[in-house]
């Protein structure tokens, strides 16, 4: 559930509401402080995603990312760009952004949270540009993306899931890797070490491989 953000007149009546067995997690706007973060998984002892949207936010991601409850960070795109004074290009991919994403990312890695979620892309209607950016996602070290509508699931979803050629890939990777005893090997004309075995072994377990 996606509370509204601490210091609104709804705030404290969400956290009530999250407290029904029903809900699962929270996803938590506007967060800026450990202690917020600390109210909302204290007062309703559930899951916590904090979304880092602002300036104070990315200030205090590493310590927020380390709260106890907090399972995965989400990245504000649109809040953050009005926070910072940021005006993206149209059509260029957010590389505005890029920074301040990697700083999410990052915390992330540093706190032993899953990889974090990106935050929504308006196009509901343009399939290309969505999938464009969930893309870019993906390749900036984020593990999902918000939606703001039903028809963005199944895109969002088919970019986040390895496709054939890469599981292929990974697979003819690892085979090599062990057949070679560990060491290093060539595949496709690509010297093929642990780094890159490890990267391939993602790949399989994103399919759903037990590796």
């Amino acid at each position: 559930m996606r509370v509204n953000a601490a210091g609104s007149p709804w705030f404290e009546e969400d956290l009530a509401l999250c407290r029904h067995p029903g809900v699962a997690a929270l996803l938590l706007p506007k967060a800026e402080s450990i202690d917020v973060v600390c109210h909302a998984f204290e007062s309703t002892f559930k899951d916590v995603l904090p979304i880092v949207e602002s300036a104070r936010g990315l200030e205090e991601v590493r310590a927020m990312a380390r709260v106890p409850g907090v399972v995965r960070l989400a990245f504000g795109s649109i809040d953050l760009a009005l926070d910072l004074g940021i005006d993206c290009a149209p059509g260029g991919g957010e590389a505005e952004l890029q920074p301040y994403r990697a700083q999410v990312v990052l915390a992330s890695r540093l706190a032993g949270l899953p990889a974090p979620i990106d935050g929504v892309s308006t196009a509901i209607e343009d399939a290309a540009a969505l999938r464009a950016d969930a893309e870019r996602s993906r390749r900036l070290g984020f593990g999902a993306k918000l939606c703001i509508h039903p028809r963005q699931i199944a895109v969002v979803r088919a970019a986040f899931s390895p496709d054939p050629q890469r599981i292929d890939w990974a697979r003819r990777v690892c085979a090599a890797f062990e057949a070679a005893g560990g060491a290093a090997v060539a595949v496709d004309g690509e010297m093929i070490d642990l780094p890159v075995v490890e990267r391939a072994r993602v790949v399989l377990r994103g399919a759903g491989f037990a590796i």
